[in-house]
């Protein structure tokens, strides 16, 4: 099973940290692919998370 999810963060000051969720795709729908989440579009109301970059894709 494949999600998709899409982070923004905001700088110090800037207004909330977003974040963009996409479920698993319907029994019989295509799958989901690279880069198919969507924009981040609901805030981030509780954090203590560190996001670090794993290296390319692929």
């Amino acid at each position: 099973m494949r999600m998709g999810v899409s982070f923004y963060v905001a700088p110090k000051g800037a207004g909330p940290s977003m974040i963009g969720l996409a479920g698993a795709t319907a029994e019989g729908e295509p799958l989901l692919t690279r880069c198919m989440a969507p924009a981040p579009d609901s805030p981030v109301i509780k954090g203590g998370y560190t996001l670090e970059e794993k290296g390319p894709l692929g």
